[in-house]
C-alpha cells in the first residue's frame, strides 16, 4: 500500500488552527469542494496539508464522518495516513460540509 499526494494540496494557512483541540479547521469549499484519494489500493478520501513553514507535504485521510437524522454530512475528521507520523503528530483536521 502507497500512499498519495492527494489533491487538494491543501495550506495550513487556508484553515483555522484551534490549540485547545489541536485542530485545524474548515470548510469544504476551503478546500475545493472534494477530497481525494489517498491509497493507491484502497478507495479512502482524504487531502494533503502543506506547512505554512517550511512546505512540507503531510497526507490526511478521512477517520471519521458526522452525519445529521437525514444522513446529511455535517463534518469530516482527518488524521495522518501514516500510522508512524500519526503517533508523532497528534492534530487532526476537521472539515465542515458547508
Amino acid at each position: 500500500m502507497t500512499i498519495l499526494k492527494p489533491a487538494p494540496h491543501v495550506s495550513a494557512e487556508s484553515l483555522m488552527w484551534h490549540r485547545e483541540t489541536a485542530e485545524f479547521v474548515g470548510e469544504i469549499s476551503d478546500i475545493g469542494g472534494r477530497f481525494g484519494r489517498v491509497y493507491d489500493d484502497a478507495c479512502d478520501d482524504g487531502l494533503t496539508l502543506v506547512s505554512r513553514y517550511d512546505g512540507r507535504e503531510i497526507t490526511f485521510v478521512v477517520e471519521h464522518e458526522e452525519r445529521d437524522r437525514d444522513g446529511e454530512v455535517q463534518w469530516w475528521v482527518l488524521k495522518p495516513a501514516d500510522l508512524a507520523l500519526r503517533l508523532r503528530t497528534p492534530f487532526t483536521v476537521k472539515i465542515f460540509n458547508d
